[in-house]
């Protein structure tokens, strides 16, 4: 059985908050996670903005939007990147509550995409990014117009390093109409990932054809 939440409340951070992201970011380490470590995150110095998910006044969970240097133009595209949820909140679907104030922020602040990628090997999250897979009892978030407008890249993947064979894929929201994407850097044509073996699954990809064209590995 799903546990059930209430008191849950979505903000932007700002400096006062600096505590409770450094008591949020030492239990996220015990939990596993690297993506907050020093090295890479610091709230008050990034381009860009982090959002809170509160529940019962406790941070449960935290995302945020960065001008993406990783595909050479944070002056065009935000990445939502950084997210984690500490386990004793998961369920309480904190990614699409933060999800609709980023868009509204990416906009104001003049970007013209919104993306956030994720591994390839990860069937069951990309299932349900690609809107072949839902969660009982969470059809509002499934079905809501925001949600469905993210839309797999099909032509390239993320490679976040020359000399790694970890692919993410791309899943992202054009917000200017008629913007046609063209990452600089970090991205590889989905034709030339095909030759790239994946750890504990080097099977080809194959073509899943639904509503829309995805691309899968196994």
């Amino acid at each position: 059985m799903i546990k059930q939440f209430s008191g849950i409340s979505v903000r932007e951070y700002s400096s006062k908050d600096r505590k409770l992201i450094e008591n949020f970011r030492k239990e996220s380490f015990k939990e596993g996670n690297d993506s907050l470590s020093m090295v890479k995150y610091n709230p008050d110095n990034i381009r860009g903005q982090t959002w809170m998910t509160f529940i019962g006044g406790d941070l449960a969970s935290i995302s945020v939007c960065e001008a993406s240097h990783y595909t050479g133009d944070p002056d065009i595209a935000v990445r939502i990147c950084r997210y984690h949820i500490l386990k004793k909140y998961r369920h309480c679907n904190a990614g699409f509550r933060m999800l609709f104030p980023q868009v509204n922020w990416a906009k104001q602040n003049g970007f013209k995409v919104i993306y956030w990628t994720r591994d390839i090997r990860d069937r069951s999250l990309n299932a349900l990014y690609q809107h072949r897979r839902r969660m009982i009892g969470k059809s509002h978030f499934f079905e809501s117009a925001l949600y469905k407008s993210f839309k797999i890249q099909e032509k390239f993947l993320f490679k976040v390093s020359p000399k790694s064979n970890f692919l993410q894929y791309v899943y992202s929201k054009i917000l200017q109409p008629g913007y046609i994407w063209n990452p600089k850097k970090n991205v590889i044509p989905i034709e030339e990932s095909m030759s790239i073996p994946v750890k504990k699954n080097t099977e080809k990809i194959k073509k899943y054809t639904d509503d829309t064209t995805f691309y899968y590995r196994g």
